[in-house]
């Protein structure tokens, strides 16, 4: 009731509405000042009250409120925010702007405490694209993202597709690019949180290879480089992870990379042990490290179907039991991992189940074909090269 009052007599002292205002924003401005956040929550219950004397100074008090909030500590911040959204509730669109520097503040806090999905809620309950303000592209982009990025801080990959969605239905008509950067390095965070480790790498490669006009530090370049290479040896084995760690591989940067021996390894199509992977294995984030349904790792699903992948370069065919000696699993679970490889075509071959053994292809086909080419084009050339030189003998003669 002393709020009340103090308010009563700022409004009796003077009929001046601009003497008013001054005298209520430096009221704001002294209880900042002091701290007392008990008396700003009463001022903020008074202006909010139903059928309050004060409806008319409401809004400009509340900017006032609003501006001067960020010189409080963060505890007194988070708890006089809180409580002003919770007055706000459902009265938002008289309140639209002091609604959304409120959250931006409130939000900072959170993230300040780790707390990242709260502070990605609080973000996320700003309209952007309804009310009395217009929001331009840009700005509803940077919002959009900066959510998504929060939500992939707490390894939400599902709300923070969401959003990032939401950002592409805009980011065309953006031009910053440090924005359309964090944009697409999102997407790849996405695809990466999901496990769709083969997209990731290939976003991830792409973008470490772009320049951005300088505008970008070697350092976060060599960052994305190093998510690449992490997402390409999670992948799983086949013709498309070829290509992506040709392409890794020929990046010049790539020797400085950690577990670029890795990198290499599968690469060459050499065998990897579950002993030479233990170290990249503590590098890996949580959803990295996730257990698959049939009770692998990520990483040792992926490792073991480069080694069969690696197993059919060495050899023509080979006993079961000893491709599981070779990958150092049972002979049943080998057989498993080889017969999904042969059925999704990631490896050419078949198995003799009655014999027990499987048979690889040489995958000599295509060097075949390509030996085809060079012998037609040859050809091609010479027929060309005796049509020119009967053409300069009739001339001649």
């Amino acid at each position: 009731m002393a709020m009340h009052q103090t308010l009563s007599d700022i409004v009796g002292s003077t009929a001046d509405a601009s003497q008013r205002m001054d005298k209520f924003n430096e009221l704001v401005k002294t209880l900042v000042g002091s701290h007392n956040v008990p008396q700003l929550k009463e001022l903020v219950d008074c202006m909010l009250a139903e059928e309050s004397s004060f409806g008319l100074f409401a809004r400009p008090v509340l900017q006032q409120v609003a501006e001067q909030m960020d010189k409080l500590k963060n505890s007194e911040l988070k708890e006089l925010a809180m409580h002003t959204l919770d007055r706000l509730r459902g009265r938002v669109v008289s309140f639209e702007e002091e609604d959304f520097v409120i959250r931006e503040l409130l939000s900072e806090v959170f993230q300040a405490e780790g707390d990242w999905s709260e502070a990605a809620k609080c973000l996320a309950a700003i309209n952007m694209e309804t009310g009395t303000r217009c929001r331009t592209p840009l700005q509803k982009g940077e919002k959009y993202v900066r959510i998504a990025e929060l939500y992939l801080e707490d390894e939400d990959a599902v709300a923070a597709d969401t959003f990032c969605t939401r950002a592409a239905m805009v980011m065309h008509e953006v031009q910053d690019v440090p924005l359309q950067l964090r944009f697409r390095v999102c997407h790849a965070r996405i695809l990466d949180s999901k496990r769709k480790f083969l997209d990731a790498a290939s976003k991830y490669c792409d973008l470490s290879q772009e320049t951005f006009g300088g505008q970008i530090c070697e350092s976060d370049l060599l960052h994305l480089l190093k998510c690449a290479v992490t997402c390409a040896i999670l992948a799983p084995a086949g013709p498309q992870r070829s290509r992506i760690l040709a392409s890794l591989c020929k990046d010049e940067r790539i020797r400085s990379v950690e577990h670029y021996e890795i990198l290499q390894k599968m690469f060459l199509e050499r065998l990897i042990r579950a002993s030479e992977v233990q170290k990249f294995e503590e590098s890996l984030l949580p959803h990295q490290k996730a257990t698959m349904a049939d009770g692998q790792t990520v990483l040792e699903r992926a490792v073991l179907q480069h080694n069969v992948l690696a197993a059919s370069r060495v050899y023509k065919n080979m006993r079961l039991p000893d491709l599981g000696s070779l990958l150092e699993v049972p002979a049943d679970k080998a057989e498993k991992i080889a017969a999904k490889m042969l059925a999704e075509q990631r490896v050419e071959g078949y198995i003799d189940q009655k014999n027990g053994t499987i048979h690889f292809s040489m995958g000599d086909g295509n060097l075949q074909q390509w030996d085809r080419h060079i012998r037609n084009v040859c050809n091609q050339v010479n027929s060309v090269l005796a049509k020119i030189k009967d053409q300069t003998a009739m001339r001649d003669a």
